[in-house]
């Protein structure tokens, strides 16, 4: 029997990302309902050990973004667009996250509307791949090779770790904390700062460098051995961290760690991701040609409609049940498991069936177009 071929050659990577983002529901509703105080003790145990759990997916979806741009030909002004319109993205999912409900939740209880402003500007993914498009195409324009780029992404986390303790101490306003704390990790609330965060699409883009120039024969030899080097890596760090007696889910994930990347955690959340990779990789070969890899594949060329639509339909309804005077501990694990189910479901029919629709009004209000040249005009 003829063996089915792949839908797309490097389908580990879209695999991998595509299970990054189907389980944000789970993540975001659980961070949100203890945060707001509404999480009941059952849901908040429970909830600490699933966001610990699923903390490193962030570093495997950088990865992964990184793979998307590492080996291709895209110019340095386009990375560049590219990376402005991730900030757009970013600032009209905060409006319609933070801003619209936090003005609504004013009027009704008089709240601050300064702290919805200042969660506007808090440290988030999509201003990490914007600020971090921003700083390669920089670096690509001034001809930095990959090697290079990978030893200035060291410097920059070395960087943030020093100069983390000054901004703590610098820098009081809450605002200022907010904005540089998408550059340098100030305080929990700087979750994606680039200096620390700059490491892993950079090994993503490693990665496109080396796998989209070789033959899928030297890629199949190369994720073996990443597999069993990863493996190898990341059990004797363990040991490691076992033998000094130091709390290992201290160093792995986040928020055990306050969202802390330093030398140690990236050590980790690495070979956890190159290990991850190794294992789509066969996984994927195994698969094949399906419908479920089909539509795997379509939401991972659909995750920015995911991403917005289940972080505008969270905030909604926390904010809700605030303006509702909700009581502490009112969102249990019945209601949690619900919310869970129905949104992650409403949003992969969002995003599969109406994706490139809302991709379309997306781009039409963020795509920053090119500067046309002007004509010389000739004597």
């Amino acid at each position: 029997m003829e063996k089915k071929k792949p839908l797309t050659r490097f389908g580990e990577f879209e695999f991998l990302k595509a299970m990054a983002i189907v389980g944000l529901p789970l993540i975001h509703l659980m961070e949100e309902a203890i945060e707001a105080g509404m999480a009941s003790s059952g849901l908040q145990t429970f909830g600490y050990g699933i966001i610990g759990l699923c903390a490193f997916g962030p570093s495997v979806f950088m990865i992964c973004m990184g793979f998307g741009i590492g080996g291709g030909k895209t110019s340095a002004d386009a990375i560049k667009r590219n990376g402005i319109q991730f900030l757009l993205i970013g600032g009209l999912l905060n409006i319609f996250r933070w801003l619209i409900p936090g003005i609504i939740q004013s009027f009704i209880l008089g709240t601050n509307l300064l702290n919805d402003i200042d969660f506007c500007l808090q440290s988030d993914i999509y201003y990490f791949v914007g600020i971090f498009f921003i700083f390669y195409a920089f670096l690509k324009k001034h001809k930095v090779s990959t090697p290079q780029l990978l030893l200035v992404s060291i410097i920059t986390l070395t960087i943030n770790n020093a100069l983390t303790p000054l901004m703590q101490h610098y820098v009081t306003n809450p605002i200022a904390y907010s904005l540089i704390g998408n550059i340098i990790y100030v305080n929990e609330t700087s979750c994606f700062p680039l200096l620390s965060w700059a490491i892993f699409p950079t090994v993503g883009i490693i990665l496109g460098e080396v796998l989209k120039k070789n033959t899928d024969e030297f890629r199949a030899v190369f994720m073996r051995r990443m597999l069993d080097f990863s493996l190898v890596l990341f059990l004797s760090f363990v040991f490691f961290l076992w033998n000094y007696k130091i709390d290992f889910f201290k160093v792995l994930v986040s928020p055990d760690n306050d969202y802390i990347t330093d030398l140690p955690n990236v050590i980790m959340l690495l070979t956890l991701a190159c290990f991850l990779i190794g294992m789509a990789y066969y996984l994927c070969q195994k698969i094949g040609h399906t419908k479920f890899m089909g539509s795997v594949l379509k939401l991972s060329a659909f995750i920015i409609p995911f991403y917005l639509t289940q972080w505008v339909i969270i905030s909604w309804i926390f904010y809700t049940l605030e303006d509702m005077h909700a009581k502490a501990g009112c969102f249990g694990f019945p209601s949690f498991i619900i919310c869970v189910v129905v949104i992650t479901a409403f949003c992969l029919y969002v995003a599969t069936q109406h994706g490139m629709k809302i991709m379309k009004v997306i781009m039409k209000y963020t795509t920053v177009k090119k500067k046309r040249k002007k004509k010389v005009a000739k004597k």
